[in-house]
């Protein structure tokens, strides 16, 4: 009888040991699986900030590349019939082989002053479907990794820090836009930066003033910027 009642003791202790075992396992994957989450959201919240950064230097560096655009010096007199014409340096598609290098590509002409219905720059697409917001597309690239994803249009290779990296597009929105010493350049400056992963993306977006030319040149300001979603 005592040796019974000593084999059920052990059987229940022996129950309660796998029961115990199978909590703490349950447990311990509970808590891997909440630390690789954790993980991941972090390494997606650094990509995220990544892309920003991006982003930034590529709008930061439209802005000062503004008063070494082509034709500057005659926008400003530029007849509208001209601006929308054949040799205008700014067209709708962000592209214009007349264009002295390097500016062949990502200057773009707003839809109000072509006086046509066209998607805005940052939003349109080529006739590929590809944006021109793209490694591949119309923008203006800023070389920060020794390897150019356009190497291998219409694929993207990843570079080795981050996908591709930044562009932008400038688009001119009025050639004399009064300001108090004269008319002066309005455009809009838009940037995209990429992660380490292609869907990591930042865009954003200023409004910048050329003023008219003085005894330093021509200056510009920054108006406004915005984080497009």
């Amino acid at each position: 009888m005592l040796s019974q009642l000593n084999a059920a003791a052990r059987g229940v202790v022996l129950l309660s040991a796998l029961l115990w075992l199978m909590l703490l396992t349950v447990v311990v994957l509970g808590v891997g699986r909440l630390l690789r989450n954790e993980q991941r959201i972090g390494s997606n919240l650094d990509d995220a900030q990544l892309a920003f950064r991006l982003a930034e230097t590529a709008l930061q560096e439209g802005e000062a590349a503004l008063p070494s655009l082509p034709q500057l010096a005659g926008l400003g007199a530029m007849p509208a019939v001209e601006l929308r014409g054949p040799t205008s340096p700014f067209t709708l598609t962000c592209r214009q082989p007349r264009n002295p290098p390097p500016w062949q590509q990502g200057l773009c002409l707003s839809a109000a002053l072509a006086g046509q219905a066209y998607p805005v720059p940052w939003q349109q697409r080529d006739a590929s479907g590809l944006a021109l917001l793209h490694p591949c597309g119309a923008a203006r690239r800023v070389p920060l990794q020794p390897v150019s994803s356009g190497n291998y249009c219409p694929g993207v290779a990843p570079g080795p820090w981050y996908w591709a990296d930044p562009h932008y597009l400038i688009e001119l929105l009025d050639p004399r836009y009064p300001t108090p010493d004269g008319s002066g350049l309005l455009f809009r400056v838009s940037a995209r930066g990429w992660g380490r992963q292609a869907g990591s993306v930042a865009t954003l977006q200023s409004h910048v003033l050329l003023r008219p030319e003085g005894s330093q040149g021509r200056q510009w300001q920054r108006l406004s910027w915005r984080l497009l979603p």
